[in-house]
């Protein structure tokens, strides 16, 4: 099959790479891969692009390649820029490369949006062009794996025709059990939204939690394992931190509240982002108690700046909301993490205060605390005695509750996790 891939983000990249491999040839209008060094800079999706340019079957360059299947993988579009993407596309097309075409939208959309793209083809002649909704559910840090290894696939379309033929193009996906779930493009675009808005959902629930334990002088972590002990519940999206992030899931939920946004009266997904919001700033709010405001000019030492481990992405990260609360008193922070600091330095500029180091021991060296915002798995048995020894200030605030407080105390360390039952 013909594929050709509008977009320019991780999304299109997977979907490209993983229907190459499969045997199709893929088209982009873009003329190289992406930078290693970018937040689609997924070892394993890098290796699999470059070795199906190198097969031939991805075709970069191609801006108007004759296709038997479009993916839409931009972000952000509205109704008038998929049509007119699509427009832009088919005038460039022979009538007889047209036929039997079909249009996949893969990002969030407004419910409704794949309806209407057909039926504006409808009116302009273009009805033997078919609009399905393909939502992609691809997850930074196993990009790759979420398209082989598929949870779910959902497929929004009404016309049967047009569902065996992308049936038969996901069953290289789709052959261990049926994965497929078919329903109307409306229902679709909906699950898409409401997916993420439960997992976020989720994730403020326990932080609320995590708060109340605080006060209460509980720790959150055994709660959580008695919680995910109930079938109905489990333990998925369970763990209080210091909030999430990642530029698709936020424009996700962002499409989401806009189709429930009700101005008399917030709504639930308004309080979960405003629970987020909060949560960014609870390091920086514990940093401010432990020196009494004083911090003017002290040295921070900040672990993981990725929105979530396995990604060079900070789009949305809460070490972002951090780093300019910082900032903004002064204080100096020696930023480390395996993956995004390329991406931190392309964001934030040449920011005076920021310093990149090249390893975890390196940014504790004289700081006045340190804080851990993204869970890399480097970080889980370092020698934390030795990290200490580093310190001015043995202060560790730890945003995603990686190390237990007895075991830090026992160190010599001032720890205060989320919810853990010690507050700072």
């Amino acid at each position: 099959m013909r594929v050709h891939v509008l977009g320019d983000n991780l999304e299109a990249w997977t979907l490209a790479g993983a229907l190459a491999q499969t045997g199709c040839r893929v088209s982009l209008k873009q003329t190289g891969l992406p930078r290693a060094d970018s937040d689609m800079g997924e070892p394993d999706l890098q290796q699999l692009l470059e070795q199906q340019q190198a097969a031939g079957r991805l075709q970069l360059g191609r801006e108007h390649e004759a296709a038997d299947l479009l993916l839409v993988a931009e972000r952000h579009a509205s109704q008038e820029s998929l049509q007119a993407s699509v427009q832009a596309f088919l005038g460039a097309l022979d009538a007889q490369d047209q036929t039997g075409m079909l249009v996949a939208l893969v990002q969030p959309v407004a419910i409704g949006t794949t309806e209407q793209l057909q039926q504006w083809l409808d009116d302009h002649g273009a009805g033997h062009v078919r609009v399905l909704y393909w939502p992609a559910f691809i997850q930074s840090g196993r990009a790759l794996e979420s398209v082989t290894r598929p949870e779910r696939i959902l497929l929004g379309c009404d016309d049967e025709a047009a569902i065996r033929v992308i049936r038969r193009l996901l069953t290289p996906f789709n052959r261990r059990r049926d994965t497929l779930l078919v329903m109307s493009p409306k229902e679709a675009e909906l699950s898409k939204l409401a997916i993420n808005g439960m997992l976020a959902t989720r994730i403020s629930y326990m932080n609320e939690l995590a708060q109340l334990a605080a006060d209460k002088g509980i720790d959150i972590e055994r709660v959580r394992q008695g919680m995910g002990t109930d079938s109905r519940i489990g333990f998925q999206y369970l763990y209080p931190g210091c909030g999430f992030g990642g530029e698709s899931f936020l424009e996700t939920l962002a499409q989401l509240n806009r189709e429930l946004d009700n101005k008399e009266e917030p709504g639930l997904l308004s309080r979960v982002f405003a629970i987020n919001e909060q949560q960014k700033d609870l390091l920086f709010q514990k940093f401010w108690r432990y020196f009494k405001a004083d911090i003017q000019g002290r040295t921070v030492a900040l672990w993981g700046c990725a929105f979530k481990p396995n990604t060079s992405g900070v789009e949305g990260s809460p070490a972002l909301t951090l780093l300019r609360a910082l900032l903004a008193h002064d204080v100096k922070v020696r930023v480390y993490d395996p993956m995004a600091l390329p991406t931190l330095r392309r964001t934030l500029g040449d920011q005076p205060g920021v310093s990149y180091m090249d390893s975890a021991e390196q940014a504790a060296t004289g700081a006045d605390a340190l804080m851990l915002v993204t869970e890399w798995k480097e970080f889980w048995n370092l020698d934390m005695e030795a990290v200490l020894a580093r310190m001015n200030t043995p202060l560790l605030l730890d945003g995603r509750n990686l190390f237990e407080p007895e075991r830090m105390a026992e160190l010599g360390w001032h720890y205060s996790g989320v919810g853990r039952g010690v507050a700072i």
